[in-house]
């Protein structure tokens, strides 16, 4: 057996000297060429994140935390069409979910964390008085805070770094005031219910400035304070004015309150009962019932619109919401989601964290002066980082629905 062994090793020698040798003359054996790995250029503009993250800073407890629910679920919707049709330049997106509450210090504390990491844009703060503590930081910091809720009063203070999603409040709210009134011949005096939280007191200055173009007369405000729970007192403080109309600028579930004493009290014209946008919310319905059949609501979308987009949505909505319509405020953050992407795929952002600063800004740019941007409901132009031509709508509410009354748009 070894003998074998030794014969194969031997055999096996002599092959390879073969081959080294020819005619007597050794061979070199070729000289290898050298591996070069080259590295993939990276695409000139090429997008390098895998997940475009969104954080929104929003109001997901306390006391108008249903309102928070309905934007988040909007960001959520969009953002899920977006991925079902491949992403935001070919990569999906993610939105963060961040409560503040209603807390200044957690909205500081929280934009505080988030302009340290590599987003390119924050959706919110929510509500005024978050917006308030945490905007300047973003400002500060050089990053877009999308506060698609606020008014221009608010959201103009952190220009740039922010757009207001309204016109002038003093523009846009007077006209369809006015309206109301104009359909309203013989309302003569109207007095308005009022809470002074947010936004919602500079509403009712808008308010009074629409009456009076329409020559009727504004009567004291009854002041409804934030901790109100009874409001016999107060209604009583405004029919011993006299009123033949009246407009709530307060919270939804308040306003429902008032109008069922107010039955209970004799009013009967209903049409001369107008509600602003801000209560176009769930408990206004639900609190309200049978009871606010007949009252006048304004606000900034249309639900009778006839588009698969829409109506898509707003099956998604009421599946998710007991068969409850999307209220007014519901395809905010929907359509700033889309923004968002139009920017970023328009202008060629990466997402790459070396390029953190330019691209923050050139999103900002391109949303300050947007240009037809398609929205769920109507296209807009903004300028200088406010919308040029977006509509107000007037309804009448009938058995929890929107009847369209009127609408007015841009400068009417």
């Amino acid at each position: 057996m070894k003998n074998k062994v030794l014969i194969l090793i031997v055999s096996l020698v002599v092959l390879f000297s073969t081959v080294l040798w020819a005619g007597g003359k050794q061979e070199a054996p070729a000289e290898e060429e050298p591996v070069v790995v080259e590295e993939a250029a990276e695409e000139p503009g090429g997008v390098v994140v895998d997940t475009w993250e969104i954080p929104f800073m929003n109001v997901l407890t306390g006391p108008i935390a249903s309102i928070g629910e309905y934007l988040q679920w909007g960001a959520e919707r969009a953002a899920w069409e977006i991925n079902q049709a491949g992403g935001i330049a070919g990569k999906p997106v993610k939105i963060i979910k961040i409560d503040t509450g209603m807390s200044p210090e957690k909205g500081s504390v929280e934009m505080a964390k988030i302009v340290e990491k590599d987003y390119l844009t924050v959706l919110g703060p929510v509500p005024e008085p978050v917006i308030m503590a945490a905007c300047p930081i973003a400002m500060e910091n050089k990053i877009m805070a999308f506060t698609a809720t606020t008014s221009y009063e608010y959201a103009v203070q952190f220009f740039p770094w922010s757009i207001s999603w309204f016109a002038k409040t003093e523009d846009k709210l007077p006209p369809i005031v006015t309206r109301w009134a104009q359909k309203n011949p013989d309302m003569k005096k109207v007095v308005q219910f009022v809470e002074n939280y947010g936004v919602w007191k500079g509403m009712a200055d808008a308010h009074t400035i629409g009456l009076e173009k329409a020559g009727v007369e504004v009567l004291d405000d009854v002041d409804v304070p934030l901790d109100a729970v009874t409001f016999g007192p107060l209604i009583v403080k405004a029919l011993a004015q006299d009123p033949d109309g009246i407009i709530f600028a307060c919270n939804a579930e308040k306003v429902a309150k008032i109008i069922i004493e107010l039955k209970n009290r004799g009013w009967e014209d209903m049409s001369k009962l107008l509600v602003f946008s801000s209560a176009d919310d769930a408990a206004l319905y639900t609190t309200g019932g049978s009871n606010i059949n007949g009252i006048n609501i304004y606000n900034y979308v249309d639900p009778n619109l006839d588009t698969k987009r829409w109506q898509d949505f707003r099956q998604a909505f009421k599946d998710d919401h007991d068969g409850i319509e999307p209220f007014s405020l519901s395809p905010n953050y929907y359509d700033a989601v889309y923004m968002v992407k139009e920017a970023i795929e328009q202008t060629g952002i990466t997402g790459d964290p070396k390029k953190l600063m330019e691209e923050r800004k050139m999103l900002a740019d391109y949303c300050r002066d947007i240009r037809d941007f398609k929205g769920l409901f109507f296209n807009w132009t903004n300028k200088g980082g406010v919308p040029t031509d977006k509509p107000v709508y007037l309804f009448e509410i009938q058995d929890g629905k929107k009847v369209y009354l009127d609408m007015v748009k841009g400068s009417d």
